[in-house]
């Protein structure tokens, strides 16, 4: 008979066990999974919007004309040349550069000489200012380009890396240092004052 007492104690303590762990089980479950819910509903918080950097507005104009009119007058006296609509992207690749427009045309028509009759090397290679380079204009020292616009690129980013202030960007001042004469120096000035009165 106490064996059997022993036994039921022991049983019903097990069930109790039993009963007890799967109750706490449960109670972690509900738990945890009040826990997630409670996450789910959370707002996603939303990255903070980075703001846009704003690119520096380009400058467009020179000494107070713009690129659109200087353009203008460097066509204009360019007319009935090859070089004739060329005039405003002479004027943004200079000022793109921070280089005198009018000093880039002047520097062209003493070296091309289209007034006249048109040097061989602007005719044949795109060579607008006498630059020298690879690959050569027929193989000689001249540079040869696919494109007048190439080299009228080539000249400004010349003249703004030798000459980058616009008191260095006088003929009187650069003639020796970009090899010239004053006679140079003479010319491309005369150019510069016609252009620039052009209207």
């Amino acid at each position: 008979m106490r064996k059997w007492f022993i036994f039921v104690i022991l049983l019903l303590f097990n069930l109790f066990l039993i009963y007890g762990i799967n109750q706490a089980n449960l109670l972690m479950f509900n738990n945890n999974f009040m826990i997630y819910l409670e996450k789910q509903d959370e707002p996603v918080k939303k990255e903070e919007d980075v703001p846009i950097k704003e690119e520096e507005p380009v400058n467009t104009d020179f000494d107070g004309e713009s690129a659109e009119t200087i353009g203008g007058k460097i066509d204009k006296f360019y007319a009935k040349t090859p070089l004739e609509g060329y005039g405003e992207y002479i004027a943004k690749a200079s000022i793109k550069k921070s280089v005198n427009p009018y000093l880039i045309s002047g520097i062209i028509l003493v070296n091309i000489t289209c007034k006249t009759e048109c040097s061989v090397i602007f005719k044949e290679c795109n060579n607008v200012s006498g630059m020298k380079g690879d690959p050569g204009c027929f193989g000689g020292s001249y540079k040869s380009y696919s494109s007048l616009n190439d080299s009228i690129t080539d000249l400004v980013s010349d003249i703004s890396n030798k000459f980058y202030t616009p008191e260095m960007q006088s003929p009187y001042k650069m003639y020796k240092d970009y090899g010239k004469n004053s006679s140079w120096a003479f010319k491309v000035s005369n150019y510069m004052d016609v252009i620039k009165r052009t209207k």
